[in-house]
């Protein structure tokens, strides 16, 4: 077996080496016409010895004839016959995917991110990145509806003479790969070492007891329920305000007392139907088991995203909103427990746990205990060294989260299982080692797509809890435990062995954790211990199961230091550094331009109750600019633009952090804050008073004598107000919705005015769509002039110019008019009103 293992992993490094020096790295971007000029021929260097080149007609010749032209056959001799005809396979598959998902997939920014690491092998020449080139020649092959999707006809439309190829990087790649393969097996065969000492310590014959794979016997009803949920989500038609989340749930019948609830969260791009079969298991065991969908990484939201209705794969927002699903809908089954006494008969939510996949297993262990780790990914994800990790490209989504105090830990998760689960940079140790419930740790040792070692082998040592697992498939894939109708189309390299010996060994061990650490079944203990999984291990696939591993035991069985750390140096959050790019520099680079904006700040920034979707002056004006931006960098492809929330609280620390380039909202401009400066001047505002038209006489503005008047705690208005009526009643309201309960309380007539700038009352009462006639700003004249501009860092007086060179551009101004003018032209009178007082000096 280990010979054959070493063999098959050598014609791996050669069909690797092969396919990257000839340039078949290349993956499915900006949609073009075939290009005039096209690649002939594959161009590497190797020192001493200078440059080689292998033509692209001699490598069609190959694929389509099977024949070796004088021009490959020196190249042909270096390789076995195996390598040569899985080489030629390679060349021959055409992948069936229409050129617009091709263009869609590659200007996400994974996509973009993958192209440019690839690009740093596939040059165009010895120094310029071929990102721009292949995502051309990737699309319009995808285009060529003869020749499709080939690694040739990629090839054909490469737009210059010669596809240059970094043999420098590719011999390092092969290097590293050697070394962390070599690794890989080495901590691999100790685990299974480990793992067949404590089994042969057992006498148990599991072959006498209840085998966990097959069903049980309890009856159960599947449900579907819908809860609406009033938080801010990413969705499959944008970010909404509210949301409905289904959720499926079993139920088992005539049990004697209320059932545990086992939750099921899916991974990314999945739905709540990928691991049903799971549900039915643990349900015929007596166990309730609950399975929301994730709305903004289901399987929905990427079909939006590749119909092209939805900017971004992946909200980094996401992260937080999948633990908000799992934490609304235990509130709202807690109300059903609470209010109808058949729930209260079925379900025990003071015993509950968390299964999940792959995002889901990262979903599993943020509501266990761990915390996104910010300030890791805000270093980690910065550099850009080339990594075959494909993870960390979602991992690092997460580094666009605002700064803040996210708490996606529930109490009421008793147990946390993690299938998979992407680790190092979005928890990393210190996280990881928050975790205070049992947990255990699913993998393959064979995952290509969440590589064992980084994500799940050296994790489960940061594990600080004393109830702890670590399962290992060997040769398992990410795929081990997928139904197959779902894996179907992926090549046998990613699916692995039968997904059937996988799903068994998790019916077993997922039933066996939850009935000892949920349901408090000690008779299950026994099925959690290397001795079971040796019993029920196949040869195909086996299982090992460990609760204890140690970075000395891996060094020893390594002979040396970890070729990666295997607990990474702590880090800590620090002051932001000096910039090291300028922003634009760093647009340029990313192709990523990073905007916040309020969500309760109408006209710009607000949730549109009437289409539930976040909009505004500020989110059209985004857009504006990032295609100001393309155009100005003479950039082929568009700029994506990220776009956070910001708050009353938050605004000036995300500039400050560097999370975003800027923020735009109802800022007013001060020359007193550390960190940032301000753009140009966009629009002019001051204190006014909202009343219901029909009482504006009533309005005493000397003294506010006998008016109850509502403020937003915190805020400008509410110093002036009390400043200069200190005598005043007021009302106080507090939060991100201030601002739409204090309308409201007027609507009602629980207060009498409510003060804040003028511009943002009246884009209340257009938000809340109540009729503009029917309220009044009092005085007409503002009673301060509040000048507003964009938030920006304060060491880059370049990206202050560019900002406001746009702002003066026509298409700036087209939709300040549209947005801020067309339906408020009585704030005109304030801009000018203010600037005559700015200009004089004085004041209102």
């Amino acid at each position: 077996m280990a010979n054959q293992a070493k063999l098959k992993r050598k014609r791996f490094f050669n069909l690797l080496s092969t396919c990257l020096v000839l340039g078949l790295g290349m993956l499915p971007v900006a949609l073009k016409t075939r290009p005039t000029l096209a690649a002939q021929r594959i161009a590497f260097s190797i020192a001493p010895f200078g440059d080689f080149y292998v033509s692209v007609d001699s490598l069609e010749v190959f694929a389509k004839e099977g024949k070796i032209t004088k021009d490959f056959a020196f190249y042909a001799r270096r390789l076995d016959e195996s390598t040569l005809a899985q080489l030629r396979q390679v060349l021959q598959k055409r992948f069936e995917i229409n050129h617009v998902t091709v263009y869609r997939v590659t200007n996400m920014p994974m996509g973009e991110e993958l192209l440019k690491r690839l690009g740093q092998i596939i040059k165009i020449d010895h120094q310029l990145n071929g990102f721009y080139a292949l995502r051309s020649a990737l699309v319009a092959a995808a285009a060529d509806e003869s020749e499709g999707l080939t690694v040739v006809n990629v090839m054909r439309h490469f737009p210059t003479k010669d596809i240059r190829i970094n043999t420098d990087l590719i011999f390092q790649l092969t290097k590293e790969l050697t070394t962390l393969f070599n690794y890989r097996d080495t901590v691999v065969t100790a685990i299974a070492q480990q793992a067949e000492i404590e089994a042969s310590s057992s006498n148990i014959d599991f072959s006498q007891l209840p085998d966990l794979r097959e069903p049980g016997s309890i009856r159960f009803t599947k449900k579907t329920l819908t809860f609406e949920i009033p938080n801010l989500r990413p969705t499959q038609v944008g970010l909404t305000a509210s949301y409905r989340l289904d959720v499926d749930i079993f139920l088992p019948e005539d049990i004697s007392q209320p059932a545990p609830l086992v939750i099921l969260t899916h991974g990314f791009g999945n739905s709540r139907e990928n691991y049903q079969y799971l549900a039915r298991h643990l349900a015929s065991y007596g166990l309730a088991v609950a399975i929301p969908e994730h709305l903004g990484s289901n399987l929905e939201y990427r079909k939006a995203f590749l119909r092209g209705e939805l900017s971004n794969l992946i909200s980094p927002i996401e992260y937080i909103s999948r633990t908000r699903d799992i934490t609304s809908m235990l509130d709202q089954l807690e109300h059903l427990v609470a209010n109808d006494p058949n729930w209260k008969e079925r379900l025990n939510l003071e015993q509950v746990g968390i299964l999940g996949n792959s995002f889901g297993g990262t979903t599993v262990l943020s509501m266990a205990g761990a915390d996104l780790n910010l300030v890791r990914l805000s270093q980690k994800c910065r550099q850009e060294r080339f990594s075959l990790n494909f993870s960390l490209l979602l991992q690092c989504r997460a580094s666009y989260l605002p700064p803040g105090d996210y708490n996606t830990r529930d109490s009421r998760i008793k147990a946390a299982f993690a299938l998979y689960p992407p680790t190092s940079l979005v928890f990393g140790p210190e996280s990881i080692g928050e975790i205070a419930i049992p947990t255990l740790i699913m993998a393959s040792s064979h995952d290509l797509l969440t590589p064992v070692i980084q994500e799940q082998i050296h994790p489960f040592i940061w594990l600080k809890t004393p109830e702890k697992y670590l399962a290992l498939m060997v040769p398992g894939s990410h795929f081990s435990t997928s139904e197959d109708k779902y894996t179907k189309p992926l090549p046998q390299e990613l699916r692995g062995p039968r997904a059937a010996i996988g799903k068994s060994y998790l019916k077993a061990l997922s039933l066996a954790f939850f009935q000892t650490h949920l349901a408090q079944r000690p008779d299950y203990q026994s099925y959690l211990s290397s001795s079971y999984t040796q019993s029920i291990s196949q040869e195909e696939m086996s299982l090992k199961l460990l609760n204890s591993l140690t970075p000395a035991q891996l060094e020893t069985a390594y002979g040396g230091s970890a070729p990666e750390p295997i607990i990474p140096e702590t880090i800590t959050a620090a002051l932001p550094l000096p910039r090291q790019e300028t922003v634009v520099e760093e647009i340029k680079r990313t192709g990523i331009l990073k905007v916040a904006t309020r969500s309760d700040a109408a006209p710009f920034g607000y949730i549109d109750s009437r289409q539930d979707l976040w909009t505004g002056y500020c989110s059209e004006l985004a857009n504006s600019f990032a295609n100001y931006l393309t155009q100005k960098l003479n950039l082929s492809t568009g700029i994506e633009v990220v776009k956070l929330p910001s708050t009353l609280k938050n605004r000036f620390q995300l500039v400050q952090n560097e999370n975003v380039h800027l923020e735009c909202g109802p800022n007013s401009i001060s020359s007193d804050l550390e960190g940032i400066v301000f753009s140009n001047p966009f629009f002019v505002t001051g204190t006014q008073f909202l009343v219901k038209t029909r009482e504006q006489e009533q309005v005493n503005l000397s003294n506010l004598e006998g008016l109850k008047t509502g403020l937003q705690t915190n805020s400008l208005t509410e110093q002036f107000i009390q400043q200069r009526y200190p005598q005043a009643e007021t009302i106080s309201f507090q939060g991100e919705n201030a601002r739409t309960s204090g309308v409201t309380a007027l609507e009602k007539g629980e207060i009498d005015t409510f003060a804040d700038d003028g511009i943002l009352l009246l884009g209340e009462v257009f938000r809340q769509d109540l009729a503009l006639e029917n309220y009044t700003l009092v005085p007409k004249r503002p009673l301060s002039c509040n000048f507003y501009g964009m938030i920006l860092p304060d060491n880059d007086s370049q990206w202050q110019s560019t900002l406001n060179s746009f702002l003066g551009t026509e298409q700036a101004k087209q939709i300040w008019r549209e947005w801020l003018t067309d339906s408020f032209s009585e704030m005109l009178s304030h801009a000018d009103y203010c600037l005559n007082i700015q200009l004089s000096g004085g004041t209102p």
